[in-house]
Protein backbone atom coordinates (compact mmCIF):
# COMPACT_ATOMS: atom_id res chain seq x y z
CA UNK A 1 0.00 0.00 0.00
CA UNK A 2 1.53 3.38 -0.75
CA UNK A 3 1.96 5.99 1.66
CA UNK A 4 -0.18 9.08 1.34
CA UNK A 5 1.16 12.16 -0.82
CA UNK A 6 2.59 14.89 1.38
CA UNK A 7 2.94 18.43 -0.22
CA UNK A 8 5.84 20.59 1.10
CA UNK A 9 4.96 24.12 0.39
CA UNK A 10 7.41 26.50 0.14
CA UNK A 11 6.43 30.37 -0.57
CA UNK A 12 9.34 32.60 -1.67
CA UNK A 13 9.76 36.34 -1.78
CA UNK A 14 13.24 37.79 -3.18
CA UNK A 15 14.51 34.71 -1.01
CA UNK A 16 17.92 33.51 -2.58
CA UNK A 17 19.01 33.90 0.98
CA UNK A 18 17.81 30.79 2.47
CA UNK A 19 15.61 29.22 0.00
CA UNK A 20 18.07 26.83 -1.19
CA UNK A 21 18.74 25.02 1.58
CA UNK A 22 15.12 25.09 2.61
CA UNK A 23 14.16 23.22 -0.90
CA UNK A 24 17.28 20.94 -0.30
CA UNK A 25 16.02 20.03 3.03
CA UNK A 26 12.27 19.58 1.33
CA UNK A 27 13.75 17.39 -1.18
CA UNK A 28 15.58 14.97 1.34
CA UNK A 29 12.76 13.87 3.30
CA UNK A 30 13.22 10.61 4.37
CA UNK A 31 9.41 9.77 3.67
CA UNK A 32 9.77 9.55 0.18
CA UNK A 33 6.10 10.21 -0.66
CA UNK A 34 6.29 14.03 -1.10
CA UNK A 35 6.23 16.58 -3.64
CA UNK A 36 7.80 20.25 -3.17
CA UNK A 37 6.25 22.88 -4.33
CA UNK A 38 7.60 26.51 -4.48
CA UNK A 39 5.71 29.67 -5.01
CA UNK A 40 7.37 33.08 -6.00
CA UNK A 41 5.19 35.79 -4.69
CA UNK A 42 6.21 38.23 -7.30
CA UNK A 43 9.34 38.79 -6.06
CA UNK A 44 11.47 42.00 -7.49
CA UNK A 45 15.31 40.41 -7.48
CA UNK A 46 15.85 40.47 -11.43
CA UNK A 47 14.78 37.33 -11.76
CA UNK A 48 17.30 35.88 -9.17
CA UNK A 49 14.90 33.65 -7.08
CA UNK A 50 13.28 31.87 -10.00
CA UNK A 51 16.47 31.06 -11.24
CA UNK A 52 17.08 29.31 -8.02
CA UNK A 53 13.94 27.74 -8.56
CA UNK A 54 14.03 26.45 -11.69
CA UNK A 55 17.50 24.90 -11.51
CA UNK A 56 15.86 22.04 -9.90
CA UNK A 57 13.98 21.44 -13.11
CA UNK A 58 10.91 18.70 -12.52
CA UNK A 59 11.96 17.61 -8.76
CA UNK A 60 10.03 20.59 -7.59
CA UNK A 61 7.05 21.89 -8.88
CA UNK A 62 7.73 25.83 -8.88
CA UNK A 63 5.00 28.15 -9.75
CA UNK A 64 5.24 32.22 -9.86
CA UNK A 65 2.28 34.77 -9.28
CA UNK A 66 1.76 38.65 -8.94
CA UNK A 67 2.69 39.86 -5.69
CA UNK A 68 0.57 39.38 -2.83
CA UNK A 69 1.55 38.53 0.66
CA UNK A 70 2.49 35.10 1.90
CA UNK A 71 -0.77 34.33 2.38
CA UNK A 72 -1.70 34.88 -1.16
CA UNK A 73 1.52 32.51 -1.93
CA UNK A 74 0.81 29.74 0.36
CA UNK A 75 -3.08 29.36 -0.97
CA UNK A 76 -1.62 29.20 -4.19
CA UNK A 77 0.24 26.59 -3.45
CA UNK A 78 -2.76 24.73 -1.59
CA UNK A 79 -5.26 25.11 -4.58
CA UNK A 80 -1.69 23.37 -6.81
CA UNK A 81 -1.20 20.53 -4.38
CA UNK A 82 -2.08 16.90 -5.55
CA UNK A 83 -0.98 15.77 -1.51
CA UNK A 84 -3.62 14.45 0.95
CA UNK A 85 -0.85 16.43 3.54
CA UNK A 86 0.34 19.33 3.54
CA UNK A 87 3.23 21.02 4.94
CA UNK A 88 4.16 24.78 4.81
CA UNK A 89 7.81 25.52 5.08
CA UNK A 90 9.34 29.05 4.70
CA UNK A 91 11.85 29.69 2.37
CA UNK A 92 14.08 30.86 5.50
CA UNK A 93 13.52 27.46 7.53
CA UNK A 94 14.65 23.73 7.32
CA UNK A 95 13.08 20.98 7.41
CA UNK A 96 15.52 18.21 9.41
CA UNK A 97 15.26 15.18 7.27
CA UNK A 98 13.19 12.74 9.29
CA UNK A 99 10.70 15.74 9.80
CA UNK A 100 7.75 14.42 7.67
CA UNK A 101 8.62 10.36 8.36
CA UNK A 102 8.34 11.41 12.33
CA UNK A 103 4.80 13.11 11.57
CA UNK A 104 3.33 10.64 9.16
CA UNK A 105 4.07 8.02 11.91
CA UNK A 106 3.14 9.94 14.84
CA UNK A 107 -0.87 10.64 13.00
CA UNK A 108 -1.61 7.30 11.67
CA UNK A 109 -0.46 5.43 15.20
CA UNK A 110 -3.11 7.90 16.60
CA UNK A 111 -5.39 6.73 14.73
CA UNK A 112 -6.83 9.09 13.31
CA UNK A 113 -5.70 10.26 9.69
CA UNK A 114 -7.61 13.85 10.15
CA UNK A 115 -5.14 14.68 13.24
CA UNK A 116 -2.97 17.93 13.15
CA UNK A 117 0.67 17.18 14.29
CA UNK A 118 3.12 19.83 15.25
CA UNK A 119 6.10 19.60 17.49
CA UNK A 120 9.47 21.26 19.16
CA UNK A 121 12.31 22.86 17.17
CA UNK A 122 15.43 24.39 17.24
CA UNK A 123 16.16 28.25 16.72
CA UNK A 124 19.27 29.44 14.87
CA UNK A 125 20.31 32.69 15.35
CA UNK A 126 21.89 34.50 12.75
CA UNK A 127 23.34 37.31 14.63
CA UNK A 128 25.50 35.21 17.22
CA UNK A 129 24.92 31.90 15.00
CA UNK A 130 24.03 30.10 18.03
CA UNK A 131 21.25 27.09 17.95
CA UNK A 132 18.91 26.81 20.81
CA UNK A 133 16.43 24.39 21.32
CA UNK A 134 12.67 24.88 21.89
CA UNK A 135 11.37 22.09 23.99
CA UNK A 136 7.54 22.77 24.83
CA UNK A 137 7.68 19.94 27.51
CA UNK A 138 9.17 21.90 29.86
CA UNK A 139 6.70 24.77 29.98
CA UNK A 140 3.51 22.63 29.56
CA UNK A 141 2.73 19.27 29.58
CA UNK A 142 1.76 17.04 26.27
CA UNK A 143 -2.13 17.42 27.11
CA UNK A 144 -2.02 20.75 27.13
CA UNK A 145 -0.31 20.81 23.77
CA UNK A 146 -2.62 18.67 21.55
CA UNK A 147 -5.38 20.40 23.18
CA UNK A 148 -7.79 22.23 20.73
CA UNK A 149 -5.88 25.79 19.94
CA UNK A 150 -4.04 25.72 23.29
CA UNK A 151 -0.53 25.85 21.40
CA UNK A 152 -1.30 28.91 18.89
CA UNK A 153 -2.78 31.30 22.00
CA UNK A 154 -0.43 30.18 24.25
CA UNK A 155 2.53 30.96 21.49
CA UNK A 156 3.71 27.10 21.69
CA UNK A 157 4.25 26.35 18.51
CA UNK A 158 6.11 27.22 14.91
CA UNK A 159 4.20 27.19 11.84
CA UNK A 160 6.55 24.95 9.89
CA UNK A 161 6.29 22.27 12.32
CA UNK A 162 3.04 21.70 11.18
CA UNK A 163 1.44 19.06 9.15
CA UNK A 164 -2.15 18.59 8.74
CA UNK A 165 -4.76 16.71 6.13
CA UNK A 166 -6.10 18.34 3.34
CA UNK A 167 -9.59 18.39 4.52
CA UNK A 168 -9.32 20.70 7.47
CA UNK A 169 -9.17 23.46 4.56
CA UNK A 170 -12.62 22.35 3.57
CA UNK A 171 -13.66 22.67 7.13
CA UNK A 172 -12.14 25.49 8.04
CA UNK A 173 -10.91 27.77 5.04
CA UNK A 174 -7.20 28.63 3.81
CA UNK A 175 -5.29 31.51 5.20
CA UNK A 176 -6.76 35.12 5.70
CA UNK A 177 -5.08 37.55 3.14
CA UNK A 178 -6.03 40.50 4.92
CA UNK A 179 -3.38 39.59 7.44
CA UNK A 180 0.19 40.26 6.00
CA UNK A 181 2.19 39.43 9.30
CA UNK A 182 0.05 36.89 11.89
CA UNK A 183 -1.43 34.52 8.96
CA UNK A 184 -0.21 31.76 10.08
CA UNK A 185 -1.57 32.16 14.00
CA UNK A 186 -4.49 33.11 12.72
CA UNK A 187 -4.77 29.81 11.00
CA UNK A 188 -3.50 27.61 13.35
CA UNK A 189 -6.06 28.54 15.97
CA UNK A 190 -8.89 28.65 13.45
CA UNK A 191 -7.92 24.98 12.26
CA UNK A 192 -6.59 22.89 15.70
CA UNK A 193 -9.72 25.15 17.42
CA UNK A 194 -12.10 21.96 18.88
CA UNK A 195 -9.33 19.17 17.70
CA UNK A 196 -7.05 16.75 19.33
CA UNK A 197 -3.48 17.32 17.70
CA UNK A 198 -0.50 15.18 17.90
CA UNK A 199 2.59 16.31 19.50
CA UNK A 200 6.21 15.30 18.57
CA UNK A 201 8.87 15.97 21.17
CA UNK A 202 12.05 15.61 18.54
CA UNK A 203 12.71 18.69 17.03
CA UNK A 204 11.48 19.08 13.33
CA UNK A 205 12.43 21.94 12.03
CA UNK A 206 15.26 24.31 12.01
CA UNK A 207 13.89 27.76 12.57
CA UNK A 208 16.13 31.18 11.53
CA UNK A 209 15.85 34.52 13.35
CA UNK A 210 17.06 37.01 11.16
CA UNK A 211 16.80 40.77 10.84
CA UNK A 212 14.91 40.49 7.51
CA UNK A 213 11.84 38.52 9.07
CA UNK A 214 8.60 40.16 8.40
CA UNK A 215 7.70 40.24 12.21
CA UNK A 216 10.79 42.70 12.48
CA UNK A 217 10.27 44.81 9.51
CA UNK A 218 6.68 44.85 8.75
CA UNK A 219 5.05 48.01 10.06
CA UNK A 220 1.60 46.16 10.35
CA UNK A 221 3.03 43.74 12.82
CA UNK A 222 2.48 45.53 15.92
CA UNK A 223 -1.25 46.35 15.37
CA UNK A 224 -2.39 42.84 13.88
CA UNK A 225 -0.79 40.95 16.64
CA UNK A 226 -2.63 42.93 19.47
CA UNK A 227 -6.33 42.33 17.67
CA UNK A 228 -5.02 38.64 17.02
CA UNK A 229 -5.26 38.22 20.45
CA UNK A 230 -8.18 39.62 21.41
CA UNK A 231 -9.93 38.30 19.01
CA UNK A 232 -8.76 34.93 20.66
CA UNK A 233 -9.85 35.98 23.71
CA UNK A 234 -13.35 37.00 22.33
CA UNK A 235 -14.44 33.93 20.05
CA UNK A 236 -12.76 31.73 22.24
CA UNK A 237 -16.11 30.71 25.08
CA UNK A 238 -15.93 30.39 28.85
CA UNK A 239 -16.03 26.43 28.68
CA UNK A 240 -12.85 26.85 26.29
CA UNK A 241 -10.80 29.16 28.55
CA UNK A 242 -11.76 27.16 31.62
CA UNK A 243 -10.59 23.83 30.20
CA UNK A 244 -7.24 25.50 29.31
CA UNK A 245 -6.71 27.26 32.72
CA UNK A 246 -9.28 25.93 35.10
CA UNK A 247 -11.04 29.36 35.08
CA UNK A 248 -11.89 32.31 32.75
CA UNK A 249 -9.17 34.78 35.33
CA UNK A 250 -6.78 32.29 35.38
CA UNK A 251 -6.67 32.48 31.56
CA UNK A 252 -6.71 35.83 30.90
CA UNK A 253 -3.88 36.08 33.72
CA UNK A 254 -1.71 33.56 32.32
CA UNK A 255 -2.02 34.94 28.50
CA UNK A 256 -1.60 38.43 29.88
CA UNK A 257 1.72 37.28 32.21
CA UNK A 258 2.84 35.75 28.53
CA UNK A 259 2.39 38.33 26.63
CA UNK A 260 4.57 41.42 28.95
CA UNK A 261 7.40 39.24 28.01
CA UNK A 262 6.54 39.45 24.13
CA UNK A 263 7.82 43.27 22.57
CA UNK A 264 4.20 43.83 20.09
CA UNK A 265 2.39 43.24 23.13
CA UNK A 266 0.78 47.13 24.16
CA UNK A 267 -3.20 47.23 23.59
CA UNK A 268 -3.69 43.64 23.75
CA UNK A 269 -2.14 44.04 27.71
CA UNK A 270 -4.76 46.81 28.88
CA UNK A 271 -7.65 44.41 27.03
CA UNK A 272 -6.56 41.76 29.18
CA UNK A 273 -5.72 43.65 32.61
CA UNK A 274 -9.19 45.60 32.33
CA UNK A 275 -11.11 41.52 31.92
CA UNK A 276 -8.92 40.57 35.06
CA UNK A 277 -9.79 43.71 36.85
CA UNK A 278 -13.35 42.99 36.59
CA UNK A 279 -13.45 39.12 36.33
CA UNK A 280 -11.66 39.26 40.18
CA UNK A 281 -14.37 40.48 41.70
CA UNK A 282 -16.96 37.41 40.82
CA UNK A 283 -13.83 35.34 42.49
CA UNK A 284 -13.38 34.41 46.19
CA UNK A 285 -9.72 34.07 47.35
CA UNK A 286 -8.49 30.55 48.29
CA UNK A 287 -5.87 29.36 49.90
CA UNK A 288 -4.80 26.75 47.59
CA UNK A 289 -1.72 28.17 46.68
CA UNK A 290 -0.30 27.69 49.81
CA UNK A 291 -1.07 23.82 49.87
CA UNK A 292 1.11 23.73 46.35
CA UNK A 293 4.21 22.08 47.60
CA UNK A 294 2.32 19.41 49.56
CA UNK A 295 0.00 18.58 46.32
CA UNK A 296 3.03 18.56 43.83
CA UNK A 297 5.62 16.39 45.80
CA UNK A 298 2.80 14.31 47.46
CA UNK A 299 3.20 13.17 51.05
CA UNK A 300 7.35 13.30 50.27
CA UNK A 301 6.52 17.30 51.03
CA UNK A 302 8.39 18.57 54.19
CA UNK A 303 6.77 21.30 56.23
CA UNK A 304 8.84 24.69 56.25
CA UNK A 305 10.37 24.00 52.71
CA UNK A 306 13.26 26.02 51.17
CA UNK A 307 12.51 26.93 46.91
CA UNK A 308 15.00 28.12 44.74
CA UNK A 309 14.73 28.60 41.35
CA UNK A 310 17.47 26.80 39.03
CA UNK A 311 17.94 29.31 36.29
CA UNK A 312 18.17 33.07 36.60
CA UNK A 313 17.15 33.68 32.85
CA UNK A 314 14.04 34.51 30.72
CA UNK A 315 11.75 31.15 32.28
CA UNK A 316 13.00 31.76 35.63
CA UNK A 317 12.03 34.96 35.96
CA UNK A 318 8.41 34.17 34.58
CA UNK A 319 8.41 31.51 37.23
CA UNK A 320 9.33 34.20 39.80
CA UNK A 321 6.70 36.39 38.79
CA UNK A 322 3.86 33.73 39.15
CA UNK A 323 5.30 32.54 42.56
CA UNK A 324 4.86 36.03 43.90
CA UNK A 325 1.00 36.63 42.31
CA UNK A 326 0.39 33.23 44.27
CA UNK A 327 1.75 34.66 47.44
CA UNK A 328 5.22 32.66 47.82
CA UNK A 329 9.01 34.48 47.81
CA UNK A 330 11.70 31.71 47.11
CA UNK A 331 14.72 31.87 48.82
CA UNK A 332 16.91 32.52 45.50
CA UNK A 333 18.44 31.82 42.46
CA UNK A 334 21.01 29.49 41.20
CA UNK A 335 23.03 29.81 38.27
CA UNK A 336 25.72 28.04 36.54
CA UNK A 337 26.82 30.91 34.89
CA UNK A 338 29.14 32.70 37.15
CA UNK A 339 28.78 36.16 35.53
CA UNK A 340 25.44 35.84 37.67
CA UNK A 341 26.41 34.58 40.86
CA UNK A 342 26.64 36.76 43.59
CA UNK A 343 24.25 38.96 41.73
CA UNK A 344 20.89 40.28 42.87
CA UNK A 345 18.20 39.49 40.02
CA UNK A 346 14.36 40.42 40.71
CA UNK A 347 15.37 41.44 43.94
CA UNK A 348 16.44 37.64 44.83
CA UNK A 349 20.70 36.50 45.33
CA UNK A 350 21.60 34.12 42.92
CA UNK A 351 24.53 31.65 44.09
CA UNK A 352 25.90 28.65 42.72
CA UNK A 353 24.84 25.34 43.80
CA UNK A 354 27.47 24.46 45.66
CA UNK A 355 26.60 27.76 47.81
CA UNK A 356 23.78 26.49 49.38
CA UNK A 357 23.76 25.00 52.39
CA UNK A 358 21.97 21.81 53.19
CA UNK A 359 21.32 20.62 49.59
CA UNK A 360 21.17 16.75 50.77
CA UNK A 361 18.41 18.20 53.80
CA UNK A 362 15.45 16.85 52.41
CA UNK A 363 13.53 20.58 53.04
CA UNK A 364 15.12 21.93 50.04
CA UNK A 365 13.29 22.31 46.74
CA UNK A 366 14.84 23.36 43.29
CA UNK A 367 12.53 24.32 40.62
CA UNK A 368 14.70 23.32 37.40
CA UNK A 369 14.41 26.24 34.49
CA UNK A 370 17.11 25.42 32.12
CA UNK A 371 16.47 24.37 28.79
CA UNK A 372 18.86 21.37 29.04
CA UNK A 373 16.50 19.54 31.91
CA UNK A 374 18.01 16.42 31.75
CA UNK A 375 21.71 17.56 32.26
CA UNK A 376 20.63 20.52 35.19
CA UNK A 377 18.51 16.97 36.83
CA UNK A 378 21.61 14.91 36.98
CA UNK A 379 23.22 17.90 38.40
CA UNK A 380 21.55 18.05 41.28
CA UNK A 381 20.90 14.96 41.64
CA UNK A 382 24.52 14.05 41.61
CA UNK A 383 25.16 16.94 44.46
CA UNK A 384 22.30 15.11 46.68
CA UNK A 385 18.88 17.14 46.16
CA UNK A 386 15.95 15.12 46.54
CA UNK A 387 13.23 17.36 45.75
CA UNK A 388 13.10 18.53 42.01
CA UNK A 389 10.20 20.43 40.29
CA UNK A 390 10.42 21.40 36.64
CA UNK A 391 8.78 24.60 35.11
CA UNK A 392 6.31 22.20 33.59
CA UNK A 393 4.86 20.95 36.33
CA UNK A 394 5.04 24.38 38.67
CA UNK A 395 3.58 26.04 35.47
CA UNK A 396 0.65 23.19 34.77
CA UNK A 397 -0.37 23.34 38.22
CA UNK A 398 -0.66 27.17 38.81
CA UNK A 399 -2.42 27.39 35.40
CA UNK A 400 -5.51 26.32 37.40
CA UNK A 401 -4.59 28.32 40.78
CA UNK A 402 -6.76 31.72 41.43
CA UNK A 403 -3.61 34.34 41.65
CA UNK A 404 -4.05 34.95 45.50
CA UNK A 405 -1.52 38.48 45.75
CA UNK A 406 -3.86 41.71 44.89
CA UNK A 407 -0.41 43.70 43.92
CA UNK A 408 -0.31 42.32 40.13
CA UNK A 409 -3.46 43.90 39.56
CA UNK A 410 -1.70 47.83 40.58
CA UNK A 411 1.06 47.49 38.09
Amino acid sequence: MQEPLVSIIIPVYNGTNYMREAIDSALAQTYENCEVIVVNDGSTDGGATAEVARSYGDRIRYFEKENGGVATAVNYGIEQMRGEYFAWLSHDDVFYDNKIELQMKAILDSGNEKAICHGNFDFLDMESNTTTHVNWLTVHDKLEMENSCFAPVFLAIHGSTVLLHRSHFERVGKYRTDLLATQDSEFLFRVMRGQKSVFVEEPLIIGRLHREQGQRTMACHKEEYNQMFKDFCEELTTEEKTDFCGSVLNFNYNLYTLLKTCKPADSILLYLKKLIVKERLNYKKNDAAISMWKELLGHTMPENSVVYIFGAGGYGNMMLEKLRAYGFEPAGFIDNDVAKQGTIISGLSCKALQEIDGAMDRNIVIIAMAQHIEEIREQLIEYGVQNILTYNEVNHYLFRLFPVNESIWEE
